[in-house]
């Protein structure tokens, strides 16, 4: 597979050239992540000067976790499937949006129920009018910690390599959306059965309102089992 050849290949590079590479790749997804921001709604897309220190320090944060998940590839600690199986790539996202849906509901709700914890993952609260920085906007301690859970999540099974592109997009794509301030989903999606669990920008943006509410990510059914739900 062309995939696993490139990861190889990557074998034969120190850590700095890694990181560099690693560094590139996380500095064109933030700068796409903005532009898709500025897209939807320009006029919201405003960097604040104070927030320029945080999103820096998660473009490094997210480096880090992604040379580190290379290194736990790399050593054979985390497992992927490189075969082209539909069965596998649709299975295999599913169980990881699962997973990490319920993973991120618990470490989100518990940094806010932790008093020790709780100051750390305000600074994310200090925006609560959202827009795409938002989502770039964390303590360096909360940003390993959902990137623990990812690692975490990647190596307890061996997920096809496809499967966890498309989850990564989806997560980034998800986590734009749910920082806007612009509502993007229409109206029948929260009165439609097929649609009503999935999480929306309305979802999350009630939730940077109201900080005792919505702590899910991409659904609400954790937030109707454990009734912590607007």
């Amino acid at each position: 597979m062309i995939f696993e050849s490139w990861l190889q290949q990557l074998s034969q590079f120190n850590l700095l050239i890694l990181f560099i590479f690693f560094l590139a790749e996380n500095a064109i997804l933030l700068f796409l992540s903005i532009m898709l921001g500025k897209i939807i709604e320009y006029e919201n897309t405003t960097l604040d000067k104070k927030d320029r220190k945080w999103i820096f320090s998660t473009l490094i944060c997210n480096t880090l976790i992604t040379l580190l998940g290379y290194e736990l590839y790399h050593f054979g600690i985390m497992k992927v499937d490189f075969t082209p199986s539909l069965l596998s790539i649709v299975s295999d996202t599913l169980l990881l949006i699962f997973i990490m849906d319920f993973l991120m509901f618990c470490f989100h709700y518990m940094v806010h129920k932790l008093k020790w914890f709780y100051p750390i993952h305000q600074l994310h609260h200090t925006h609560v009018e959202t827009s795409v920085y938002s989502l770039f906007v964390l303590n360096p301690i909360e940003t390993f910690g959902f990137g623990i859970i990812w690692l975490f999540s990647i190596s307890i099974f061996e997920f096809n390599f496809i499967s966890i592109i498309i989850y990564l997009v989806l997560n980034l794509l998800y986590g734009i959306f749910g920082h806007l301030k612009t509502d993007i989903f229409p109206d029948f999606w929260y009165k439609n059965y097929a649609t009503n669990w999935i999480s929306t920008t309305k979802f999350h943006g009630d939730h940077h309102k109201n900080e005792s509410h919505n702590f899910g990510f991409y659904f609400n059914i954790w937030d109707k089992i454990f009734k912590t739900i607007i």
